[in-house]
């Protein structure tokens, strides 16, 4: 497997990988600037990229998408695409994967998967995409049967996402559940209180109080957990600065990043990252 930063981008990675055993060719995350583009090109295996920050407009065959956070651009083998015009900075995952291998391990997932371009919400996939970037860049034990699930993770979230039909299990209030799904996928959007109660069309005070008796907590601490979740992940896998990544997290400032971060991780997100490195380069040096 080689890993290395393309050109032009400003944090972030490309892995080249051609694992006949997962099925993953290539993946990566990256953060790019405005006049970033991609050219046109083919792959053939499908290729799914996962807006996460920005919008974006890509060409595909005859057609032409724009994405926004939390879209998923899923393009089948053999068709033509590429990243069009100036976006503005963004950041997306991305991947292409042999289905093959996959429905080998998971017949379930021999769906009928279309001939054509799948442009949707991506649904849980930003969990699946975080894990295969967790395989790809750190030194784990059963690498091969990490990469393998977690390929098979981000497989079985597009799937999903074609044919969305979740029904929950668990008893909860409409919206908490509906509350907890925004801040799960859009902890990076700055949420008031108030904002969030206008989207279930309840009072500030009454959501507060049904999402602290059901899950435990108030949204706004929902909220930091999820983003610093994510903010570990990212000082683990990327060298993307403290401050970029403070704000694509949705925070005001570095400072109101590393305040929440300290209470809720216990170090500053500087010295995380240095003892992640540390405990990186130790595991590789004994391997």
């Amino acid at each position: 497997m080689s890993v290395y930063r393309p050109n032009g981008v400003r944090a972030g990675f490309h892995a080249e990988v051609h694992d006949p055993v997962s099925g993953l060719i290539h993946a990566g995350e990256q953060w790019v600037p405005e006049q970033f583009l991609i050219e046109p090109h083919h792959h053939p295996v499908w290729e799914i990229y996962l807006q996460l920050h920005g919008s974006t407009h890509w060409v595909a065959g005859a057609d032409s998408y724009v994405l926004r956070p939390g879209h998923v651009f899923a393009v089948p083998p053999n068709l033509t695409h590429h990243l069009a015009g100036r976006s503005g900075n963004h950041h997306f995952y991305f991947a292409a994967i042999d289905l093959e291998p996959v429905v080998r391990r998971q017949p379930a997932l021999t769906v009928d998967w279309p001939r054509t371009v799948m442009h949707r919400e991506a649904g849980e996939l930003a969990h699946a995409f975080a894990q295969l970037v967790r395989e790809l860049t750190t030194h784990y034990e059963y690498a091969g049967t990490g990469l393998a699930l977690a390929v098979d993770h981000v497989v079985l979230s597009v799937a999903r996402s074609m044919t969305p039909t979740a029904v929950p299990q668990l008893a909860m209030h409409p919206a908490v559940r509906t509350v907890q799904r925004l801040l799960d996928r859009e902890f990076h959007q700055r949420w008031s209180l108030r904002d969030l109660a206008d989207r279930v069309g309840l009072a500030p005070s009454y959501l507060a109080e049904l999402f602290a008796d059901q899950l435990g907590q108030p949204p706004h601490r929902y909220l930091n957990e999820r983003r610093i979740d994510r903010a570990r992940q990212l000082l683990d896998t990327s060298d993307v600065t403290i401050t970029a990544l403070a704000l694509s997290l949705g925070f005001s400032s570095s400072q109101h990043f590393a305040r929440v971060f300290r209470q809720l991780a216990g170090t500053t997100p500087t010295g995380y990252r240095s003892a992640s490195s540390s405990s990186r380069a130790r595991t590789g040096s004994s391997s």
